[in-house]
C-alpha cells in the first residue's frame, strides 16, 4: 500500500468477518485503527481462547482498538461467551439506583478489559420515553435531567478503569425508525431535537473519548444521514466543542449504504473514524485526497484524534 493508503486505513474500525484467520490477515495487511467484535467472535469459545485470539490481534496491529457493543439488555455480545450470566439493560440497572447502575457497569468494564477489549460502544445517550420507539429499550428510559448525570458517571467510571466508552447516537435518535434496515427521518422541531443534545453535552463534559454519529436524517439540522452531514459534525465539534473521536455508526447499515462511497462522504463531513467501512474503497479515498476533494487538514485532524485515543486506551 502507498503511504497515503496506510494513513487512510488507520481511520477505519472494521467489522469482524467472524473468521479469526481472515481478521488477522486484514489487520496485518491494512493496519486499521480497530476491529469490532460480534457475538460470532465469542460463541463456542472458552474465555482463554478469546483472550489468546485478541492478544494475537493486538500483536498484529499495535495500538489496536478492540471494540464491542456491550450495552446490556438487547445488545449484549458478552452473552455469547458467558451464556449463564445476566446483563440487564441500562434502564433496568438505573431503576435500582445510581450506585447499582455504576457497580454493575464497573463489573462489565472490568470483564471487557480482562478479555483485552478496550472500547465499548456504550452508553446509549439517546432520550426516549415512548415504548413504541425503536431505540426505547436501549435507552435509560428517563428524561434529560436523569439521563445526563447517569451518562456522565458511566463515562467517568470507564475513564478511571482505562476502558474507552462511546456516547451514542448523536445528535439523538428521537423516535426515528431502524437505520439498520432502511433510511429513517426525525421530523421533530429544532427545539425538540435540541433537548436530545443535553446528554451528549454531559458526556463531553465528562471527557467521553468517542461519540457515535447516527445514520438517521435529523431534518431540522440537515438533509441526509447525520453521519454524512457536515452540519452535524460542525454542531458536535464547533458548537459543542468536542475534541475527541467522532465515529460513524456502522457504515454497513442500510441507511449509510444508500451512498456509493459513504466512507468518503463521512470523512469529508467531519468523521474521524469509519466504523464498518469498506477497505476496498481506499483507492477512492486516496484519489480524493490527492485531488484535494478530501482536504489534507481534515485527514490530519482525524489522524491526531484517533492516535490520541489509541495512545490513551492501549492495553
Amino acid at each position: 500500500m502507498s503511504s497515503l493508503s496506510q494513513k487512510l486505513a488507520s481511520l477505519f474500525l472494521i467489522d469482524s468477518t467472524g473468521d479469526f484467520t481472515e481478521n488477522l490477515r486484514l489487520l496485518e495487511q491494512y493496519q486499521p485503527a480497530g476491529l469490532l467484535l460480534f457475538a460470532k467472535d465469542l460463541a463456542g469459545l472458552s474465555e482463554k481462547a478469546v483472550k489468546e485470539r485478541l492478544a494475537i490481534y493486538r500483536q498484529a496491529r499495535p495500538g489496536l482498538l478492540l471494540a464491542i457493543d456491550q450495552e446490556g439488555g438487547l445488545v449484549s455480545r458478552l452473552s455469547a461467551l458467558y451464556p449463564n450470566r445476566s446483563y440487564p439493560s441500562q434502564a433496568e440497572l438505573l431503576k435500582k439506583g445510581a450506585d447499582f447502575f455504576l457497580a454493575e457497569s464497573q463489573k462489565t468494564a472490568l470483564e471487557l478489559k480482562d478479555l483485552g477489549i478496550n472500547l465499548n460502544f456504550a452508553p446509549v445517550a439517546d432520550l426516549s420515553l415512548d415504548p413504541a420507539s425503536f431505540i426505547y429499550s436501549r435507552t435509560l428510559q428517563t428524561g434529560a435531567e436523569e439521563t445526563g448525570p447517569a451518562i456522565a458517571a458511566f463515562i467517568k467510571l470507564y475513564r478511571q478503569l482505562g476502558v474507552a466508552s462511546c456516547a451514542k447516537h448523536f445528535p439523538g435518535y428521537g423516535d426515528a425508525g431502524d437505520t439498520h434496515q432502511a433510511p429513517a427521518k426525525d421530523l421533530r422541531s429544532l427545539k425538540e431535537a435540541q433537548l436530545d443534545l443535553l446528554p451528549f453535552k454531559a458526556a463531553i463534559a465528562a471527557g467521553v473519548p468517542t461519540i457515535m454519529v447516527a445514520h438517521l436524517e435529523v431534518a431540522c439540522y440537515s438533509p441526509g444521514p447525520a453521519s454524512l452531514s457536515p452540519e452535524i459534525y460542525r454542531l458536535l465539534k464547533e458548537d459543542l466543542h468536542y475534541f475527541g473521536v467522532a465515529i460513524t455508526d456502522d457504515l454497513a447499515m442500510a441507511a449509510a449504504r444508500e451512498s456509493s462511497c459513504p466512507e468518503l462522504l463521512a470523512l469529508k463531513a467531519g468523521a474521524d473514524l469509519l466504523l464498518g467501512g469498506k477497505l476496498e474503497n481506499l483507492p477512492i479515498l486516496e484519489a480524493a485526497l490527492e485531488s484535494g476533494e478530501l482536504p489534507k487538514e481534515r485527514i490530519k485532524d482525524a489522524l491526531v484524534r484517533v492516535q490520541t485515543l489509541q495512545d490513551d486506551y492501549s492495553l
